[in-house]
């Protein structure tokens, strides 16, 4: 163990007791341990080391917050150090509550020496068997990974399928397989960092089996039927990471009985043709438009919409179709008729084609300033700060892991409490936060795309500009031709 600083936090609100384990810990170990204090569980939550502390040593009799209080606040963090509760009385119902709340060591004060010792040299085994752990998981899980693949995808017996989960720390019992089938070469760096981003957000553990111009991954669960937000992964997964030419999400499964069976039916809806798409109506999409305050997005869309209409329809018709659509969208947005009546009258009295359309776009553009402005609610005071810090900086290289140990989340929870507060995963948040501000700096004509695409977080060129086709359905330098054309007509008008 030479070498090797562990950190070690002790909570205690006497200071002589803090000073025994101290000095005890000075004696026997030397320069083993590097140690922090805290009289409180209200210091110790607040200190910017806790995440690194590997031995806590917490009494149980404190103001406020008691030691095994504190320890459950740990848990809920993710943060799980090897704890050793100290207390001056021996009741049963304590050493009851240490072991609920999973404490390693429970010790009675004053620390008898050979006691406290055993303890400390427990915690010393521990972390050496913890060391060895990690050290074969850099060097075999992906080993371990390929060996359980193989199992799930040719049916490995249970006791084999049982020692690999062991060495990958899995303990879901079911699984269900992302089945990914690439257009050409296999991704990237930068392309693989944002897909395997889609998968940890959903806090599943995951292992990877390359195929023959697939990928399958195997997601762990204990779920019989998939949740919304897991048979959706295949269509996330297509939207934000480029070069997948396909996806689909197999059922769940028992890992013991026909693992394989999971991938078996995610490869057959891959061969089944895609069913036609249906258009959802225009109405809900221009109502859909106005409510998110996507005013020139709607304009264009009811444009073409009418245009086409034309082409089938006489003028009556199209009258007609226009006024039916713009009430809809008008009820909708909550906005009452006599406010922009008026408008409605123009269509009604044109006599063109082009009126119709023009008058048309008018009344929508009325209807979006007249509808009531929606309650605002304050969000999560965390994914607020969030929210700031990602606007302020779009080029550093963010991960919601970074923002877990920033603010002291387990990632899984910070995850969750981000998309219920802003309706988005932090990974569509961030790809839509970059887009937006790509779109807003294409309109310089002295910016290049290298250098727009560095701006919002992409050093790469090209990643950068199939992100920002497969968002836009048009690429960087397409979309800023199209800026420069519609502002051509603007000036001819």
């Amino acid at each position: 163990m030479s070498g090797k600083k562990f950190l070690g936090l002790i909570v205690d609100d006497e200071a002589k007791d803090r000073s025994v384990i101290r000095i005890l810990l000075e004696r026997q170990y030397g320069g083993l341990f590097e140690l922090l204090e805290a009289e409180n569980a209200a210091q110790a939550l607040a200190m910017p080391e806790l995440r690194q502390v590997e031995l806590l040593m917490v009494d149980i009799h404190m103001p406020g917050v008691s030691g095994l209080n504190l320890v459950e606040e740990l848990n809920a963090r993710g943060i799980r150090p090897y704890t050793m509760v100290l207390t001056a009385y021996s009741y049963f119902e304590y050493a009851k509550e240490a072991i609920r709340c999973q404490v390693n060591d429970f010790i009675l004060k004053p620390p008898i020496r050979k006691e406290f010792y055993e303890a400390v040299d427990r915690f010393l085994d521990w972390a050496r068997k913890k060391k060895e752990i990690r050290r074969i998981g850099r060097d075999s899980q992906s080993v371990f990974s390929r060996a359980l693949g193989n199992c799930i995808l040719l049916g490995g017996g249970r006791q084999e399928i049982e020692t690999y989960k062991k060495l990958l720390d899995i303990s879901e019992n079911r699984v269900f397989c992302v089945l990914l089938e690439w257009g050409g070469s296999l991704p990237g760096q930068e392309a693989e960092s944002a897909w395997k981003a889609v998968l940890e957000e959903t806090g599943l553990p995951y292992i990877l089996c390359p195929l023959q111009g697939r990928t399958a991954v195997f997601c762990f669960t204990d779920k019989e039927t998939l949740d919304r937000e897991e048979r959706a992964l295949a269509e996330s997964l297509r939207r934000q990471a480029p070069g997948i030419a396909a996806a689909a999400v197999g059922e769940s499964v028992s890992l013991f009985d026909n693992p394989g069976e999971s991938y078996r039916s995610a490869a057959a809806q891959l061969s089944r043709p895609p069913e036609p798409r249906k258009e959802p109506p225009v109405e809900d999409l221009l109502s859909a438009c106005v409510e998110n305050r996507e005013l020139e997005t709607a304009v264009e869309c009811l444009e073409q919409y009418l245009m086409r209409y034309w082409e089938q329809h006489n003028f009556d018709d199209l009258m007609l179709e226009g006024i039916k659509i713009l009430t809809v969208v008008r009820k909708n947005a909550r906005v009452r008729e006599e406010a922009i009546g008026q408008k409605m009258l123009d269509i009604f009295v044109t006599g063109s084609i082009q009126d119709i359309i023009r008058f048309s776009a008018d009344y929508l553009r009325e209807i979006a300033e007249h509808q009531p402005l929606p309650a605002q609610e304050k969000k999560h005071h965390v994914v607020q700060s969030i929210c700031g810090q990602v606007l302020e900086h779009l080029e550093q290289p963010w991960s919601l892991n970074d923002f877990a140990g920033q603010y002291g989340f387990n990632p899984v929870y910070l995850g969750r409490l981000f998309k219920e507060e802003t309706g988005l995963s932090f990974t569509n948040y961030l790809m839509d936060k970059r887009i937006e501000k790509a779109i807003a700096l294409l309109a310089d004509p002295n910016l290049t795309i290298g250098a727009i695409g560095q701006a919002v977080g992409y050093n790469d060129q090209n990643y950068f500009s199939r992100v920002f086709k497969k968002h836009t359905r048009m690429g960087p330098n397409e979309y800023r031709r199209s800026l420069a054309g519609r502002s051509g007509e603007d000036g001819k008008r």
